[in-house]
């Protein structure tokens, strides 16, 4: 098969609507839009806001209880994101999801850079002060989960700054992955450089510097992923 075959004639893939369900509830957890302890929303509201059956819902719901990702309660309790999907330990045991770490954070290098040159072109005045009100909301955060909701919030705020539908969904998709594992980790070894980092973003787009903001967003993702990866080198080390 030529190159050109494998664009057209690949075999494609369509996997069940259950798989899209539980790949949209995996990153808005993954990226603190649902925290540990909160309550999904009905069944009945996934199925029609998504626009599925309410069994494609409850077999994406099934999958992700036993993945313990989410517990349901008794009474009225409903399901709720469950306080840890697994051990650290048994994440960091996977070779393929280092590599995935590792990707993902190259993929962010790419995007983010993109989005905040484009945020310092296109943002407006009222989009900065959202900036601003999540790094005041950060330096308050006294957890891992309402950092990670936060620190979420003003990455995407920039992609959106960005007035790119394309890059705002790479930015997304490359946070899911890179931090789907935060929530079982000490948010203090992300705290400090991220408020640092983002100091000098928010600087730099009020500059309305473009080469600045990509610089400073470069640094910050750099920064986060030499902090991610000795974490999990360290997991590792400890296993041996």
């Amino acid at each position: 098969m030529t190159v050109n075959d494998d664009i057209l004639l690949a075999p494609l893939e369509t996997p069940p609507a259950y798989v899209a369900v539980v790949d949209r509830l995996r990153r808005a957890i993954a990226l603190g839009v649902v925290l540990p302890g909160e309550r999904l929303p009905s069944e009945r509201t996934l199925a029609e806001s998504l626009g599925v059956s309410r069994v494609t819902v409850r077999e994406a719901l099934r999958i992700m209880q036993g993945e313990r990702l989410l517990v349901t309660k008794r009474g009225s309790g409903g399901t709720v994101v469950a306080s840890a999907a697994t051990s650290p330990e048994a994440i960091c045991a996977d070779g393929d999801y280092q590599v995935q770490v590792r990707e993902a954070f190259e993929f962010r290098l790419a995007v983010e850079g993109m989005a905040a040159r484009l945020a310092a072109e296109r943002g407006t005045p009222a989009e900065i002060a959202d900036l601003l009100a999540c790094q005041d909301a950060l330096r308050v955060s006294s957890g891992v989960d309402e950092f990670r909701r936060v620190d979420s919030a003003f990455h995407l705020a920039i992609a959106r700054m960005s007035r790119n539908s394309m890059l705002r969904r790479s930015v997304e998709e490359a946070r899911a992955a890179a931090f789907a594992w935060l929530d079982l980790r000490n948010f203090e070894v992300f705290h400090d450089s991220s408020i640092r980092g983002h100091e000098a973003i928010i600087e730099a787009i009020e500059r309305q510097a473009p080469d600045a903001a990509a610089e400073a967003m470069a640094a910050h993702i750099g920064e986060a992923r030499t902090e991610v990866l000795t974490a999990l080198a360290h997991i590792a080390e400890g296993q041996d």
